[in-house]
């Protein structure tokens, strides 16, 4: 066999090869596996029922859990939480409460800031943190009543029923 058709076939066994392994391991590791999840926050404490909406599943949430983007917090009717984000805002939420953290981000160094919450119902304490202090432009509240922005220093009870 000439030596071109050798090298011909080991350079396309080769690609087939890589091809097959990256197949194999995008099976076994799906991206959505592989892209990391952004940790925003902690449980600072809880009492009753809570529970944590994340891709999907439900499990009941625990004192130091992590938080991440795009949870969803939910209390039973005996159920309260406070959450401590990165940037030391804080959030406590009431029995039969739910909300869902849409957007965290808090990069001083890269004058990257963002906070995006949607409380759907409950009762809420809102204490804002570094990031209301040094972006407040950037802090978005959605309920259903409404649209809070621009929270510098600020501190707020609500209460929204469905």
């Amino acid at each position: 066999m000439p030596k071109k058709r050798i090298r011909y076939w080991r350079n396309t066994m080769k690609k087939t090869a890589l091809g097959c392994l990256a197949l194999l391991l995008l099976c076994v590791f799906p991206l959505s596996a592989v892209a990391e999840k952004r940790i925003i926050g902690k449980v600072k404490g809880l009492r009753g029922l809570v529970s944590i909406l994340r891709d999907g599943r439900t499990e009941p949430a625990f004192p130091n859990d992590e938080i991440y983007q795009s949870d969803t917090i939910l209390t039973g009717s005996d159920g309260a939480i406070g959450i401590l984000l990165e940037d030391n805002t804080l959030i406590s939420m009431g029995p039969i409460g739910r909300i869902s953290m849409d957007k965290f981000q808090f990069t001083p160094s890269r004058n990257e800031y963002e906070l995006r919450l949607h409380m759907m119902h409950g009762t809420f304490i809102y204490q804002s943190g570094l990031l209301g202090k040094l972006a407040p432009h950037a802090v978005e509240l959605q309920t259903p009543v409404g649209r809070i922005s621009m929270l510098k220093d600020t501190s707020f009870k609500a209460k929204f029923t469905e």
